[in-house]
């Protein structure tokens, strides 16, 4: 009866809201285009031109880009390090001295690696959980939760660490906890349905969605299910998966991988705030990014579009930006790289383009090398020590300074591939290259 409620109810919302409907690098420009703004009618549009094509520009003498404050970490205990999912502007020191350590698995790991208490945190494809000392420089403890049916599949693992325990949600529809210093399984449910989102815990209660966006409240403690939450469903399966983040006041945001944005009231009285779709009615699959909060604002990106909503909401600028990267956030600019390689800033309360420059005319004129021809796609954007850091897919570190006007101060070619996210703690970046080593840089 609770389902059909919320069925019911969802419809009703939908029915009634107002919905804003191995290529060579460093090649040409795309166009800006206006979109509409639905949301609110009364918000002045900040582009005028339809075809707004993006050129070089520099930044005028009247105009700075101002950064947050230089923060660190201690810990690293969730997916993008914060509830926010906002890493900000690092404090690190790219000296480039890198200590190798051992390797921690036979097998590929996934992505999501996390640090606490000087321990890193890994699963593999084949179902490992491990414990990497970073101290002793060795794997401390490791545990196989699946069958031998399931040896053979290969397991997506997501993780985040909870006072002292390890919580796991997989591809198989697993839910479950490890105490590893214990070395005890506190609980473990099978939903049957594969989970695709990252993690986030309020209050003791852990929230996820499944690949069907089905959002699920479980009881941390013991691993009960507290509720369930119905979303529109995909109309397809694509690489992207779900993403929450979490606002001020503890709404819960849900970005599906139907394109559609919700802001949730769960704890409470368990409702709908408001939703905002950006899939358009003429897609099929949505490729969007993980959602970043700053303060009162939120950023929603895809390989469309690039967008900034108010706490409301509303939608305050939309541009169309192609780029298969998750922009910054952080004082008053939104930075990005396009998918042809333009650097942009973005005036983060207007949605002008204030800075874009090809990243082959930044290098060229800096460095004689003909790096354009060897750096690939970029994959890693970070904001550190207030300079940009941009890491192409086959590991070129490229070093850009914000504070003068915006010129490349060191290329580094590294002898590995990163396969893992990266994490920075302490004035040192952390991440698993492609031989399942880890690094430890500065």
């Amino acid at each position: 009866m609770k389902k059909i409620i919320y069925l019911i109810f969802l419809a009703f919302l939908i029915n009634n809201c107002s919905f804003d409907n191995k290529t060579g690098i460093w090649t040409g420009s795309k166009n800006i285009l206006k979109k509409k703004d639905t949301s609110d009618q009364n918000i002045e549009l900040i582009f005028k031109k339809e075809n707004e094509i993006l050129k070089d520009k520099n930044l005028t003498l009247n105009q700075n880009i101002k950064l947050g404050r230089l923060i660190t970490f201690k810990n690293w205990t969730q997916s993008y390090q914060n509830k926010f999912n906002n890493i900000g502007n690092v404090l690190f020191f790219n000296e480039g001295n890198y200590k190798k350590l051992s390797k921690i698995s036979n097998s590929k790991i996934n992505k999501s690696i996390l640090v606490n208490n000087n321990n890193l945190f890994f699963s593999d494809f084949n179902g490992n959980i491990g414990v990497f000392s970073l101290t002793d420089n060795k794997v401390i403890y490791k545990f196989n939760f699946y069958k031998k049916k399931f040896k053979k599949t290969k397991k997506i693992i997501k993780l985040i660490i909870n006072k002292g325990s390890i919580v796991a949600a997989d591809n198989l529809g697993y839910v479950y906890s490890i105490n590893f210093k214990k070395n005890k399984l506190n609980w473990a449910k099978n939903y049957l349905v594969p989970f695709r989102s990252n993690l986030k815990i309020i209050d003791e209660i852990l929230y996820l969605s499944d690949e069907k966006n089905k959002i699920i409240l479980i009881d941390i403690k013991n691993g009960g299910k507290i509720d369930e939450f119905y979303t529109q469903p995909p109309e397809a399966v694509s690489k992207f998966e779900s993403n929450f983040a979490i606002d001020n006041y503890n709404n819960l945001l849900f970005l599906s991988t139907n394109g559609t944005l919700y802001s949730l009231n769960l704890r409470n009285q368990k409702s709908i705030n408001w939703i905002q779709n950006f899939k358009s009615e003429s897609e099929i699959i949505f490729r969007g990014r993980p959602l970043t909060i700053y303060n009162d604002k939120i950023i929603v990106s895809s390989d469309k579009n690039i967008s900034m909503l108010g706490e409301n909401g509303k939608k305050i600028w939309d541009l169309n930006i192609k780029s298969n990267i998750s922009p910054i956030i952080s004082g008053n600019s939104v930075i990005t790289v396009n998918e042809d390689n333009y650097l942009l800033v973005i005036d983060k309360e207007t949605g002008i383009v204030v800075f874009s420059k090809n990243l082959h005319s930044l290098i060229e004129n800096e460095f004689k090398k003909n790096f354009q021809k060897k750096i690939r796609i970029i994959e890693h954007i970070h904001l550190v020590n207030n300079k940009l850091l941009l890491i192409s897919n086959n590991s070129y570190f490229i070093e850009i300074d914000l504070k003068s006007n915006l010129k490349v101060s060191s290329i580094k070619k590294n002898p590995f591939d990163i396969s893992s996210n990266i994490i920075f703690l302490d004035n040192e970046m952390i991440f698993v290259n492609d031989s399942k080593k880890v690094y430890r840089v500065n």
